[in-house]
């Protein structure tokens, strides 16, 4: 047909056309295809590769800027150092503690509308949730489920429904009281805000300036939140501590099913325990948590950061060890980053700063050693405020005590008891009348009398005095006859001559020295005196007896250590009798003289070891270094181990000028004290299984009270490895008193084989 319709590809046409060629539509597709398909895929990788990049690589600067999410950092708590005694008993020691918390919306009762709405409407489908019968079905279910599972986590923790009920009301008043006060704030800004004060403006008060500051107040200011807008404080977004202190195994079984326990975390803490508790309390020291004052005072003295890093809930040594090494025995607080969503729910969390845990602390103190030395002290110092203490302004008798125990070649300290003492544990559990009680004791049960008490020495000094004397030239065998007082029968008196009207006799140093007599002493101390003063040289005493280190600390390694008083005679004073006065009152360790337990007892080290001065320490060992300790700033670490490392190689120096021919004369007059029969420590001191060497003292301190009672000396008197002092306040003559505390230690020393019987020792020489 003519009329039919015709297109350029009918095959007539296609022979008609020019050159007669047939026209092909796509003679190379592939070519074609290839390029389209990289055109399209140029794009669509871009958009995976963004997509990844949001995802994987800032995903959480989104979640961070987002006003739907919440970015919190908690500190993630490191165990702190032990603290072991040289036979590795537990003095100190972190324990591990859970707690359970569950999210303000999970504990509220009854549940907020629009949250418990939300968590039903997650758990039904679309369709489901367009059925309102359907919905409180499962809002009861819900509800049903939560009173479940509280049932459980109380029978878990062991808590009737009661207690975990009264447990989640107190959460629930609190954050409701803090809730009630925003809300009544809230509604004085509304009252506030319904009676505004008309201001006048001097200023653009054109139309035209007043519809400018509107735009730009409209593009500028975000709008305010209307007072129809529920109120919703933080408090109740976040998790609250329901049980503390949670066991283990209830963790872990609650852990295990997430399902039934939703919107409940456990938080790790630590707490310090002392498993000894009153066993050498002064010496293991307290931990307490530091006060925001004291951080703030920390910040404020490095305001480049604290070098030791102290943050917020870190727990600091106050005394002691704990306070002398807490650099070391610290544990470093990790920190973790937790995101939640609008309503507090935990999304993400990840670890932030890894923890370290604080190094284990060795002592020089021997437990059992320790423990014998206590319980002497328990027995002969007043326990308990006497009847006399409640009468006003009484004192207690024996108001307290010392036993130090001290290696004489290095300085080590075996023993450093106190009494009264306290129990450790009361920094921990306190209990309020317990704390009370101990506090207002007369005797200071927390005064560390080791290092801090300060009292005159009596006839202990007089080893000292000897050694001045000797060293000035003194003859020891020259002989001093004692009547039993000096000058005249009413002063500078013998014990002898004051309880029974006679003196000792003709005697020389040693025997002095053996029966303590004080005429001896005031006699050749008189003597010294004027001969210094002639020659213009310095009083010999003082001199020595700074040499000796009295009148300063001994550079232990605990806090809070005195100086004592040593003192020093004035030459220009213009009245030479005070002079000599005070010098032959220090010549037999009273006057004004003032010293610590340690000095004496570093004093006795010196003679027995040949001179040398040591250093009295505690700390023998620090665990080494892990490097979780990166986190701790480099230099601050260096230069406390630098100290410590002080401490433990220069232990001893040698007494410059300090003869071995006075050394054996001090010696032998201290081994008569206790072998001889008419030594002052004979009766009451003396053992057959092992020699002991030692000085009695009784330090006269006036007011009608008792005087102080003294023993020092070291042992076995013939190859010196251990000195020791014992010290008891207000208990009377140092011989009676003292002595035999002093014997009932070296036997308690034998019983535990510190020092060997005289069968089993080996006799060595004395040290140079």
């Amino acid at each position: 047909m003519l009329n039919q319709p015709k297109t350029q590809f009918d095959e007539a046409d296609v022979a008609s056309s020019p050159g007669g060629q047939s026209w092909q539509i796509d003679q190379n597709p592939t070519f074609r295809l290839f390029w389209l398909s990289i055109l399209v895929a140029i794009p669509l990788v871009t958009v995976a590769g963004r997509l990844v990049y949001l995802q994987c690589f800032i995903a959480d600067s989104f979640t961070t800027i987002s006003e739907h999410t919440i970015t919190t950092y908690e500190p993630i708590f490191s165990p702190n150092g032990r603290i072991l005694t040289s036979d590795r008993r537990v003095l100190a020691e972190d324990v591990e503690q859970f707690h359970l918390q569950m999210h303000y919306r999970w504990l509220e009762e009854p549940s907020n509308r629009s949250w418990l709405l939300k968590q039903v409407l997650s758990r039904l489908s679309l369709k489901e949730r367009r059925d309102a019968s359907r919905v409180e079905a499962e809002k009861r279910r819900f509800l049903w489920e939560r009173k479940d599972s509280w049932k459980e986590l109380a029978e878990l923790f062991g808590m009737t429904d009661e207690d975990f009920q009264r447990q989640r009301q107190r959460v629930q008043a609190r954050v409701e009281r803090i809730l009630a006060n925003v809300e009544q704030r809230r509604a004085d800004r509304r009252i506030a805000a319904s009676n505004p004060k008309v201001s006048q403006s001097n200023g653009e008060s054109s139309a035209i300036g007043r519809a400018w500051k509107t735009i730009v107040a409209a593009l500028t200011t975000p709008p305010d939140r209307t007072f129809n807008d529920p109120v919703v404080v933080k408090e109740e977004l976040e998790y609250h501590t329901i049980v503390t202190d949670v066991p283990l195994e209830a963790v872990v079984n609650a852990v295990s099913r997430p399902n039934l326990f939703p919107l409940v975390r456990y938080i790790e803490s630590t707490r310090r325990t002392y498993p000894s508790g009153s066993i050498a309390p002064h010496v293991v020291g307290t931990r307490v948590r530091m006060s925001d004052l004291e951080l703030a005072h920390r910040g404020e003295r490095f305001p480049n950061g604290d070098p030791l890093g102290y943050v917020r809930g870190d727990d600091v040594g106050k005394t002691g060890v704990e306070r002398s090494y807490d650099r070391y025995i610290r544990g470093i607080q990790g920190q973790r980053r937790i995101v939640k969503n609008g309503q507090g729910e935990i999304i993400r969390t990840e670890i932030v700063r890894s923890p370290a845990k604080g190094r284990d602390v060795t002592l020089t103190v021997n437990f059992e050693l320790q423990s014998l030395a206590e319980s002497l002290l328990d027995t002969v110092v007043d326990l308990a405020p006497n009847e006399a203490t409640s009468k006003e302004n009484a004192q207690p008798e024996r108001t307290g005590g010392t036993i130090v125990v001290l290696d004489v070649h290095n300085g080590e300290v075996l023993a450093a008891a106190s009494a009264p003492r306290f129990d450790l544990n009361l920094f921990v559990n306190s209990d309020r009348e317990e704390w009370d009680r101990a506090n207002s004791d007369p005797r200071r049960p927390f005064f560390p009398r080791v290092t801090a008490m300060t009292i005159p020495p009596g006839s202990v000094f007089k080893t000292l005095t000897a050694v001045a004397m000797l060293q000035s030239g003194l003859d020891p065998q020259h002989e001093i006859h004692c009547r039993g007082y000096l000058d005249s029968p009413d002063q500078y008196r013998c014990y002898t001559y004051q309880h029974w009207g006679i003196g000792h006799g003709d005697m020389p140093l040693g025997d002095a020295i053996c029966r303590s007599c004080n005429v001896y002493f005031f006699s050749t101390a008189r003597s010294l005196f004027r001969k210094s003063r002639r020659n213009g040289e310095p009083e010999r005493i003082s001199h020595w007896a700074r040499k000796f280190g009295f009148g300063q600390r001994t550079g232990i390694d605990l806090p809070g250590e005195r100086n004592g008083n040593l003192p020093k005679p004035d030459p220009s004073h213009k009245r030479q009798t005070v002079m000599l006065s005070e010098t032959m009152g220090l010549a037999i360790g009273q006057a004004r003289l003032t010293v610590t337990p340690l000095q004496i007892v570093r004093m006795m080290a010196a003679v027995a070891n040949g001179g040398f001065l040591v250093t009295p320490h505690v700390v023998r060992d620090i665990e080494p270094a892990n490097h979780l300790e990166e986190s701790v700033p480099r230099v601050a670490m260096e230069n406390s181990y630098r100290s410590h490392q002080r401490i433990n190689t220069h232990n001893r120096r040698r007494i410059e000028g300090l003869h071995p021919r006075v050394l054996k004369q001090v010696r032998e007059g201290l081994r008569k004290v206790v072998a001889h029969p008419k030594g002052t420590g004979y009766k009451r001191v003396r053992l057959d299984q092992v020699t002991i060497a030692g000085k009695t003292g009784t330090a006269e301190v006036g007011g009608g009270r008792k005087d102080h009672a003294w023993f020092a000396g070291y042992v076995p008197a013939d190859a010196p490895k251990y000195a020791f002092v014992v010290v008891l306040e207000h208990a009377g003559l140092g011989g009676r008193e003292a002595g035999p505390v002093a014997k009932q230690l070296v036997e308690s020393m034998l019983s535990i084989g510190i020092v060997r019987r005289k069968a089993d020792s080996l006799k060595a020489p004395l040290a140079n």
